[in-house]
């Protein structure tokens, strides 16, 4: 009769050893093979960071305007993960992660984790913004607990972690937000009542798509990018 070890121990012993799941690198500031973008819209920097450039065009009144020359998506979609990185903003900026996302159809068709310059870009923009869009948010639909950020020009650590309908943030090791999914439930409106400008309830997006990194008019940089997969 074989033997059969009884109690937590056995179970214990089982998931200390089991495989943990590989982080995959999306980029270490060689290439950007992981990536696909539009043609020098993104850069190597000589420090190893990922840049966004711009270019400038003109309205119909001939005004000459700086915008961004388009976002830099993953190739691969994700459902469940830790993602981790470096990011760095230039005055006044305005920029974010998007994950889970439809790549065509970033803003209603996925989330959001903001990156802001919250004074220099509110005072460009001369507007108050409500706290749910500012740095490190839910954007549109929570507030983060403070702004963990450090000084404009200074690197930031992020980890985002998305695992069924939890989705968390930690910037600089404070805890910005933890949210469920699944309190999202009517369209246009936050679990608190507040508005928001999404067509569709958070909770019915889908829980896999595309990590994205936003181009919006203001340089951003991003450095040492990996991802471990949670199931």
């Amino acid at each position: 009769m074989k033997y059969r070890p009884k109690g937590l121990l056995p179970l214990l012993l089982l998931v200390l050893y089991l495989p943990a799941q590989a982080v995959e690198v999306l980029f270490d500031g060689k290439n950007l093979d992981k990536f696909e973008f539009a043609p020098k819209s993104w850069e190597i920097e000589k420090d190893g960071s990922m840049v966004c450039r711009m270019q400038e065009t003109k309205d119909k009144k001939g005004k000459v305007r700086v915008r961004g020359m388009g976002y830099i998506w993953t190739k691969k979609e994700y459902a469940d993960f830790e993602l981790t990185l470096s990011y760095k903003l230039s005055p006044g900026a305005n920029s974010g992660v998007f994950y889970r996302t439809d790549k065509n159809n970033p803003v209603q068709g996925g989330f959001e984790l903001q990156l802001m310059d919250n004074e220099g870009f509110q005072k460009k923009a001369n507007r108050i913004l409500p706290a749910r869009k500012l740095n490190g948010s839910f954007y549109d639909g929570l507030a983060p607990a403070k702004d963990f950020s450090r000084p404009i020009g200074q690197w930031n650590k992020l980890i985002l972690r998305c695992e069924g309908s939890i989705v968390a943030c930690h910037i600089n090791e404070g805890k910005c937000f933890q949210v469920n999914l699944e309190d999202w439930d009517t369209p246009g409106k936050n679990p608190d009542g507040s508005e928001n400008k999404f067509k569709r309830a958070l909770k019915e997006l889908p829980r896999k798509g595309r990590i994205g990194f936003q181009n919006h008019g203001q340089v951003v940089w991003f450095k040492e990018i990996a991802i471990r997969p949670l199931r």
